[in-house]
């Protein structure tokens, strides 16, 4: 990855001037969103935390500095504006550099107010207005990073590709960001179903980058998604070298290997995976995407019927942290899936209540209606699975199939709950249930021709329920 930092005439260069007199500010900047993208830390800064408060420290007034530290902060499981006293105060300091900075440029005014829209709950609207500079400031890979991060956030997949596609005619190999935005191109395409494609890109990002760790990351998903698995499996660990020392992103690669080989059936090599590293990694990082896949990888595996023993436990304290904070619903149906497997009703009781005092608020905001329309139903029908309730559950979860997405995340992630979807219909007393989960079946066969988890499923229907 490189280490050729921009100087405040590199960014004017760019057609993207900073309002910062200070060199060292644009060049810690210039390595601190590098490293937000590429989801690694640079040993030359001191990794991304370091580089930031240098960057900070080097000018505590550089507009796109604050810009991009609050936005960093406001990637988590962060409340809304008006329920955080703390990020109030963070957000005034923001705004207040419109007046105290005198050569702020429109560009860092439109970043603030897009940062604003967002902390405010306003998810959606602030991925528009940063779309909106794209239009303007194509190569504005901190406004590329934000529309990119945030629809995935609320599971608009295919605005994504495209406006990823808009942006990459203004990009040429010499352009600071190319093979990450390439790589992040890919990942929309796999996720729009065009897999020839995404694996075309995906592989251009490696040829110019091989560290370039969300190509890599996308390439799995590409074969996990046309149930290639020994393709995936050869292609991660031949490459483990390359994407296993970017932390942000290492332990979802291995949760990908984790799911490759539990798809296969070779349960003893998935919990290895978790043990040797979702585990560990998610226990050290108390990081709340890691937990999402740890907790992902143990549920995929209890539905299997694995006996993964005490290993729920490893995820307590990350769980703790994260239970009532209802930033993000991806992250909290797979709190949820954790509590259920704690087998303490008083704890899932709990966080549906929470739940539901959290949507009564007030206050109009993405994540709330979200949760309202989509995450509530699904933890419901997720609990009615828990406690063998097999026909509520089918009941709640198949209206819900398209609105899943809308939680987040990617089509393998989500693929968890098409899982417990279809164990229900295996499971519930009732025929046409029966009839339906054979059609889901028959469906999955279609993209995933050779995927072992669909026949051994097919093989159950069959086993328990006839021809």
């Amino acid at each position: 990855m490189r280490t050729n930092w921009r100087d405040c005439k590199a960014w004017n260069d760019n057609a993207l001037s900073m309002s910062t007199p200070s060199n060292e500010a644009c060049k810690l900047f210039d390595a601190s969103l590098t490293q937000s993208c590429g989801m690694y830390d640079e040993p030359s800064v001191g990794g991304l935390y370091k580089s930031l408060q240098d960057m900070l420290a080097a000018d505590p007034d550089f507009v796109m500095g604050n810009v991009l530290y609050n936005n960093m902060l406001l990637g988590g499981s962060e409340k809304p504006l008006h329920l955080n006293h703390e990020l109030q105060e963070k957000l005034a300091q923001l705004n207040g550099l419109k007046e105290k900075v005198k050569s702020i440029t429109e560009r860092e005014e439109r970043h603030i107010d897009a940062t604003y829209l967002y902390a405010q709950g306003k998810r959606y609207e602030a991925i528009q207005a940063w779309e909106d500079i794209l239009i303007d400031y194509p190569t504005d890979m901190m406004a590329v990073r934000q529309t990119f991060l945030g629809m995935i956030s609320l599971g608009r997949q295919q605005e994504n590709k495209d406006i990823l596609t808009r942006v990459l005619p203004h990009y040429t190999v010499q352009t600071p960001g190319y093979s990450t935005v390439l790589g992040w191109q890919a990942f929309c395409l796999e996720e729009n179903n065009y897999y020839d494609l995404a694996e075309k890109v995906a592989k251009k990002s490696l040829d110019l980058e091989r560290h370039e760790t969300y190509a890599s990351h996308t390439l799995s998903h590409v074969y996990l998604m046309q149930g290639l698995h020994d393709k995936g499996l050869d292609f991660m660990l031949s490459t483990e070298s390359d994407w296993n020392k970017c932390q942000y992103l290492a332990c979802h690669n291995y949760w990908h290997v984790g799911i490759f080989y539990a798809e296969k059936g070779d349960f003893d090599s998935a919990l290895e995976i978790f043990d040797s590293q979702v585990g560990v990694r998610t226990q050290q990082s108390k990081n709340d995407f890691n937990f999402t896949d740890a907790a992902h990888l143990l549920y995929r595996l209890r539905l299997e019927d694995v006996d993964v023993g005490s290993r729920w436990s490893m995820l307590d304290e990350t769980s703790r942290m994260y239970m009532y904070g209802h930033g993000i619903m991806f992250n909290e149906a797979h709190l949820f899936l954790k509590s259920c497997r704690d087998g303490d009703r008083n704890i899932t009781g709990k966080q549906l209540q929470s739940l539901k005092e959290y949507v009564k608020d007030s206050e109009v905001w993405d994540t709330k209606i979200i949760a309202k329309e989509v995450g509530i139903p699904l933890c419901e029908g997720i609990l009615a699975f828990e406690n063998g309730e097999y026909d509520r559950a089918v009941e709640i979860l198949y209206p819900l199939r398209y609105d899943v997405i809308r939680i987040g995340g990617s089509h393998a992630q989500r693929d968890v709950f098409n899982h417990i979807l279809i164990h229900a219909t295996l499971k519930s007393s009732n025929a046409k249930h029966h009839r339906l989960g054979r059609m889901l079946l028959s469906e999955r066969k279609v993209s995933k021709t050779c995927d072992n988890w669909t026949d051994r499923m097919i093989a159950r229907f069959v086993a328990e329920h006839g021809p």
